[in-house]
């Protein structure tokens, strides 16, 4: 019994020293191996202020207030956060590659008496300056000092091409800042000519000059242009006369208001400068050139907003559709898992219709053009197809299709609209009932 007492006490010491040494112990030793290999001890998210001395270039001051940095020096102005973010990154986890014991006593050998750059980065009680200098023979990493010590370090080149920016870099290029997601109104002047969009739900509609569903993959593209633009060069800071880039009365103005906002955003184009348009931001005073896109996007006619669908139905809200022509009458059923059954004809009846070959050919289906004269106005020619839509709701929508003379047409009858629509598209409605089982 006191041979075995012995050896648990040993076993229970050898775990401890296990524990404490090996595993404990060797995180703390990996910890601060990896404190030791870091250029500087420095977290992100405490620091608010960036300077960036470059040689030969005029000082920049970035500072961060909540959540957005900005230029402070030489100019005030909203900063780049990827620029700003990806700097942060690069110092945050640069790592010592090699360490050079009293390097600064032949400073001007690795570029340090006259450096390329000098960093400083500050924060609630911290402060790490950093100089950079010349490459080594390899090109890929660069001699790097630490203000106050005598040695020198070898790092990636990561830091000197993250830092080494003009001043153009550091500025947020944006044209126009806002979360499409909140994005409820869209008002586009052009002169005389004023086109609304309004979101109503998840929908987009037409408000002026017709009121009506709006095209949804045009707003789309729309809103995706004036997200992505941005400044191609800045023209001036301090515009004197606005008339003198076409801006005092723009030829086209763009204003969004999000949602739960009482605020418009707004974004002028003027005169066209080479293959650009100047520019700008009415919350701002720059002038800036933008690409002719975005000149184009806004300048569409109303015909790319209206909504062109025919059959406008989601497929989910349906339980029934019939469709019918001379030769033929089909009837199909929607099940509860989704699936399509044939109820008409008789001989098919039961069996399984695919969606891609009747479905599909009908919600394809595209105005080419529409005509807006009073319902009974427009010709409708002699009805050739006859589409009823039964909805969940307990609700029907009628759609005819025909031809009259070399044009074909397509009548929403619930809704009076009437538009011609292609060849292609008429014919696609023409399959036989064996065709979709």
């Amino acid at each position: 019994m006191k041979t075995i007492l012995i050896l648990l006490v040993v076993f229970a010491g050898l775990f401890a020293f296990v524990y404490f040494y090996e595993i404990q112990g060797g995180k703390e030793r990996e910890e601060a191996k990896e404190k030791e290999e870091k250029l500087v001890s420095l977290e992100r998210d405490k620091v608010t202020e960036i300077e960036v001395l470059r040689k030969g270039s005029e000082p920049i001051v970035l500072k961060k207030s909540g959540n957005d940095w900005s230029l402070r020096k030489p100019i005030e102005t909203p900063a780049d956060s990827t620029t700003v973010d990806s700097l942060l990154s690069a110092v945050t986890s640069a790592r010592i590659d090699r360490k050079l014991e009293q390097g600064a006593k032949e400073a001007a050998k690795y570029g340090l008496s006259d450096p390329r750059v000098r960093l400083v980065f500050r924060g609630d009680k911290v402060q790490q300056d950093l100089v950079l200098g010349s490459n080594d023979f390899t090109g890929s990493q660069v001699y790097v000092q630490r203000q106050g010590s005598p040695d020198v370090f070898l790092t990636s080149d990561y830091l000197l091409t993250s830092v080494d920016k003009e001043l153009k870099d550091w500025r947020n290029k944006k044209a126009l800042a806002f979360d499409r997601d909140q994005v409820q109104n869209v008002e586009i002047n052009r002169g005389s000519d004023q086109l609304k969009l309004k979101k109503q739900g998840e929908k987009w509609v037409l408000e002026q000059p017709i009121q009506e569903a709006a095209d949804e993959g045009a707003v789309s593209s729309l809103l995706s242009t004036l997200e992505s633009a941005e400044a191609q060069t800045f023209v001036t800071e301090q515009p004197d006369d606005l008339k003198t880039y076409g801006l005092q009365e723009p030829g086209v103005t763009v204003r969004i208001r999000e949602q739960g906002k009482d605020s418009w955003k707004t974004l002028a184009l003027g005169k066209k400068e080479g293959e650009d348009y100047l520019a700008r931001n009415t919350e701002r005073t720059p002038v800036f050139t933008l690409k002719a896109e975005v000149f184009d996007k806004l300048n569409q006619k109303l015909w790319e907003f209206r909504d062109k669908s025919v059959v406008d139905v989601e497929q989910d809200r349906v339980t029934e559709l019939t469709l019918k022509r001379a030769d033929a009458e089909i009837v199909l059923k929607r099940q509860d898992d989704g699936k399509w059954v044939v109820q008409k004809p008789d001989s098919l009846k039961g069996k399984e219709a695919f969606t891609y070959k009747f479905w599909y050919p009908l919600t394809d289906i595209k105005y080419q053009s529409i005509d807006d004269r009073p319902a009974g106005a427009a010709g409708s020619g002699k009805t050739g197809i006859q589409v009823t839509v039964k909805l969940k709701d307990g609700s029907q929508r009628h759609y005819e299709f025909s031809q009259e003379g070399d044009k074909y047409l397509a009548r929403k009858v619930d809704a009076g609209r009437v538009g011609s629509i292609s060849k292609e598209s008429f014919e696609a409605l023409k399959f036989k009932p064996e065709d979709l089982v």
